[in-house]
């Protein structure tokens, strides 16, 4: 496990919670610019073993090489912006239930509930009350993701900051009224960042992961954000508690 973000004067700890090695660069890009200098944020991958190569059977053979790739992206993208990283080393879905085969079971998904729970437990330990933590939205029903966001939520209760992160690409498929109702729901409010001036930034961030991007994910990336600043602006979206 990774040297904490460091704990310094004048704000405090930011953390991210990251299922999957991308999905902070693909949906909280703009809030990981925005840690204010001289606070080190933590970015912290869950679920960093996979054998998932866009191709179809999956072969679990290759997990030893995929997972290297995407470890080595990950620690790249998080030197690059000034990170501490932490890899978890839970075994993604593309090893747990591949697509095309069986199902995780119900008692198989609540037991790996637990242990990502414990683990992210860990890693609540070691930072304050009042860190900003920023999770996934969960728009995607992705079982990885949801696992991890409502293990943060568990956890820190009332106490501390959850900034909630939009899933991407998935986002830019759902209708925008969906995910605005999805968010009320958990008891949400929004926030549009502007990222017009720092989109080329983004994408520099992106190709970071060069093996997790297919043709369609950035088109689909820029379509979302171009919606959410309504044509003018290019824009990441989270959520929080309250108005």
């Amino acid at each position: 496990m990774a040297e904490h973000a460091q704990r310094e004067e004048g704000g405090p700890e930011h953390v991210f919670f990251s299922p999957h090695p991308d999905d902070v660069a693909l949906g909280a890009y703009a809030s990981l610019l925005g840690v204010p200098r001289g606070i080190v944020p933590t970015l912290v991958t869950v679920f960093s073993q996979s054998c998932w190569e866009f191709v179809l059977p999956v072969d679990p053979t290759r997990a030893l090489a995929v997972t290297s790739l995407r470890m080595g992206e990950d620690r790249r993208f998080a030197r690059a912006h000034g990170a501490d990283l932490v890899h978890l080393g839970f075994r993604d879905t593309s090893l747990r239930s591949p697509p095309g085969g069986r199902a995780e079971s119900e008692e198989a998904t609540a037991a790996l509930s637990l242990r990502v729970r414990e683990a992210l437990g860990d890693v609540l330990a070691h930072v304050s009350d009042d860190a900003v933590c920023y999770v996934p939205l969960g728009i995607c029903s992705h079982v990885d993701h949801l696992l991890v966001r409502d293990a943060v939520r568990a956890l820190r209760g009332d106490r501390g900051r959850i900034v909630y992160y939009e899933d991407l690409p998935y986002s830019a498929h759902h209708p925008d009224d969906e995910i605005v109702d999805y968010a009320w729901a958990l008891g949400l409010s929004p926030r549009c960042l502007d990222l017009t001036a720092l989109w080329p930034a983004k994408l520099r961030g992106l190709s970071f992961y060069a093996s997790q991007l297919e043709a369609a994910t950035l088109p689909a990336v820029e379509a979302h954000a171009r919606r959410l600043g309504t044509g003018r602006k290019l824009c990441e979206r989270v959520w929080t508690v309250g108005p």
